[in-house]
């Protein structure tokens, strides 16, 4: 299995937008916490930077990540934000890539890589 614990540099192309940050994610066997931080900028929208933290696991090279809570980097709630779900694979590039959804329907592509 896989390492993929540390600091990671996050890319998403969305529907509407675009997300551009890191995440730092941490592996215990097959268990995962990850926070990601971002700036998501929507069409026609002023950028807003945010926190999305999720658990999940990695089987092999298959990952899952489920969004806990949003909140912006003060770490107050950021409730109009629907947490995201991330399933992906780590490549033998060792990047990770995979797609995005929330409960909205907005469906997304992203890329992990290290810095």
């Amino acid at each position: 299995m896989a390492d993929i614990s540390g600091r990671w540099i996050f890319s998403e192309e969305f529907d509407c937008g675009t997300d551009n940050g890191f995440a730092d994610i941490e592996q215990h066997g097959n268990h995962l916490s990850a926070c990601f931080e971002y700036e998501e900028c929507i069409d026609d929208e002023e950028p807003f930077t945010i926190r999305q933290h999720y658990t999940g696991t990695i089987d092999d090279t298959h990952i899952t990540l489920v969004g806990q809570r949003v909140t912006d980097t003060n770490n107050i709630p950021f409730e109009a934000y629907n947490p995201d779900t991330l399933e992906g694979t780590y490549t033998s590039e060792g990047k990770i890539v995979g797609h995005s959804y929330d409960s909205a329907n907005i469906c997304g592509v992203f890329i992990l890589t290290r810095p």
